[in-house]
């Protein structure tokens, strides 16, 4: 699964897109073209509308792009972004579409998390979207991944005109500044603690092909396209903001990866999305050394508990985590053929205890 870029119409597959968008261009035809009373005529006239749209207007605008979720080859969902005028790195997004038969999959969710990833590679940036008041189903998905209602009116950032029927929405990165301090430094005091980026993929990749047996109870096996994916995952909710996809470096090299999201699922909870040690550093007790000065940093910014998921059937994760202090919660759930297992180690915060209240 991957996220495509075009900045022009002549790169862009339209019969592949037209597939995404076929669902809405057929609800379109009697409002494009009442008279049209033939259904394919009327879509294929919807579409030469839709080509001429992206070739006179969308694609001849400076900063205009398109934005496609490719499974496999398959174009399952799309979103078109426009440049905001005297706004930096502000952009107006719109037609966000799953293909009829790809929805229900989460493939809007990736999108948006791999457009998110994508664009915080150059730094802060802003996303404004509009949604009718009366789509409870879409407010509840902007909301899930990130946007907050700003307008009770929607105002188009491009054009200014308002919309009393929708509201107005925004996601924002402004980086990973934390007020409470916590940052990947904090992490480690024996490492070098960093994010990880698209240019850390390579190192990222061969660290996880080096332990085969993981992917053996978790497939697929690793691939530039799933750490990509990994990279810019987030639970429901949460913003790029909130993860922490971080490397442990040893005289520079990748010596571990944790996916860390701070807050989730409740505030006082540190959840590990991944935790991976280099395998040519396992067996010698580096991997528990590290799990507990991830947990006492954590207990130090007034984490109560840290909670993680390992695959049933993985003896080496579950002795793994259980030597590290991690209990099973008594909840499962199954996802991808395999069943993932959440456990949960109870942290004491250094600051609380200081004080002398009890946990």
């Amino acid at each position: 699964m991957k996220l495509l870029r075009f900045d022009r119409l002549e790169a862009l597959d339209f019969p592949k897109l037209m597939g995404v968008y076929r669902e809405s261009n057929l609800e379109n035809i009697p409002y494009l073209f009442p008279e049209e009373k033939d259904p394919e005529r009327g879509l294929r006239a919807v579409e030469e509308g839709f080509f001429d749209y992206l070739r006179t207007g969308f694609f001849a605008a400076p900063g205009n792009r398109y934005y496609v979720l490719d499974d496999n080859g398959c174009w399952v969902c799309a979103i078109r972004l426009s440049p905001v005028p005297s706004r930096a790195s502000a952009s107006y997004a719109e037609a966000l579409e799953t293909a009829p038969t790809q929805r229900r999959k989460g493939y809007a969710r990736k999108l948006m998390e791999l457009l998110a990833f994508s664009l915080a590679q150059d730094g802060p940036f802003e996303l404004t979207d509009s949604v009718h008041k009366k789509n409870e189903a879409s407010l509840a998905f902007h909301k899930s991944v990130g946007f907050e209602i700003v307008q009770e009116n929607a105002v188009c950032a491009l054009n200014g005109n308002v919309n009393e029927q929708a509201y107005g929405l925004r996601y924002r990165f402004e980086g990973r500044d934390r007020a409470d301090g916590l940052c990947p430094a904090s992490l480690s005091a024996r490492y070098q603690v960093r994010f990880l980026t698209e240019a850390d993929i390579p190192a990222m990749l061969t660290l996880c092909e080096g332990n085969p047996l993981y992917y053996r109870h978790c497939p697929p096996p690793p691939s530039e396209d799933s750490i990509r994916a990994d990279l810019a995952a987030l639970p429901p909710c949460k913003t790029l903001a909130d993860k922490f996809y971080v490397g442990f470096y040893e005289d520079g090299a990748l010596a571990a990866v944790l996916d860390l999201i701070p807050g989730f699922p409740k505030p006082e909870i540190a959840f590990w999305g991944f935790f991976m040690v280099d395998a040519a550093r396992q067996g010698s007790g580096v991997g528990t050394a590290l799990v507990s000065e991830l947990c006492a940093a954590l207990g130090r910014f007034g984490f109560r508990a840290v909670r993680l998921g390992w695959v049933r059937g993985n003896p080496q994760a579950e002795h793994f985590w259980k030597k590290n202090g991690f209990s099973e919660t008594g909840v499962s759930y199954e996802t991808n053929g395999y069943t993932v297992v959440l456990a949960q180690r109870a942290l004491l915060p250094e600051r609380r205890a200081a004080d002398g209240e009890a946990d």
